[in-house]
């Protein structure tokens, strides 16, 4: 077990990457607190980790909240008294052109997607920092080191993630080591009315055909990487952003 002994937090921890991340983060040891809006997704997560024989517990978060982020962050002291590993992977879509996207849905998205990543890293941070030395692993997406037609806002606070990233790692090291992934598309929750209507415009195999791997990710295909840059088997990198995408920045 690589995390044996460790202390995770996952945000967005009920449904998708998230929940597949926690659950894989349990498996190889740790133990996970998720974060999330709604009880009973993360409930489910902590009842399948448990299930199989690991610890977990549910901590319900808005993450646009500081106090309710600060509270999390009691609990975690309360809880583990100290934290080894965060990802930071609570985030919302938005697939509008640039001129139809109000400002209101601009600030929204802002708030889930960059904002939220700021404050539980710096809010969590003095419980990495006491403990010696963390993993941070930021959920960024594909987007937002490519950009794309139909979703300005989303791709500017994947971007945002991407350079937050970046600072972070410059800065925080080398006790606090802070990756990126950037996945392409996943079948979550957030991209089910998307997936749906490529399938009901019989785009479905188009779609599969651009990646080299022939198909379309699913969240468990984005814990092999997650699992790397929690454990000590990238001790020596920071700072990195990479593609989880079945090989589709290839072809852009």
């Amino acid at each position: 077990m690589r995390l044996k002994g460790k202390f995770a937090v996952i945000t967005g921890g009920g449904t998708g990457i998230g929940a597949e991340a926690a659950i894989a983060v349990a498996a190889e040891g740790a133990k996970v607190m998720v974060m999330g809006r709604r009880p009973a997704p993360l409930n489910e997560t902590v009842a399948r980790i448990r299930e199989a024989g690991g610890e977990a517990l549910a901590c319900p978060t808005d993450v646009t909240s500081i106090k309710e982020i600060e509270r999390a962050r009691d609990m975690v002291k309360k809880e583990f008294g100290c934290l080894d590993i965060l990802i930071n992977n609570a985030g919302s879509a938005l697939f509008k052109s640039f001129m139809r996207t109000s400002i209101e849905e601009f600030d929204r998205i802002y708030q889930v997607d960059l904002r939220s990543v700021f404050a539980v890293s710096q809010l969590m941070l003095p419980l990495m920092q006491a403990n010696g030395g963390a993993s941070i692993i930021n959920i960024s997406s594909i987007l937002g080191v490519l950009g794309g037609i139909n979703s300005s806002a989303y791709c500017a606070m994947k971007g945002g993630v991407v350079q937050l990233t970046r600072a972070m790692a410059a800065e925080l090291g080398p006790a606090v080591r802070v990756n990126c992934l950037c996945p392409s598309h996943i079948a979550t929750p957030m991209m089910e009315d998307e997936l749906a209507r490529i399938k009901e415009k019989g785009r479905m195999d188009k779609l599969n055909s651009l990646f080299p791997m022939k198909r379309i990710g699913y969240p468990q295909d984005v814990n092999g990487a997650i699992i790397f840059f929690a454990s000590e088997d990238s001790s020596w990198l920071t700072g990195n952003i990479f593609m989880v995408d079945g090989g589709l920045s290839c072809y852009v």
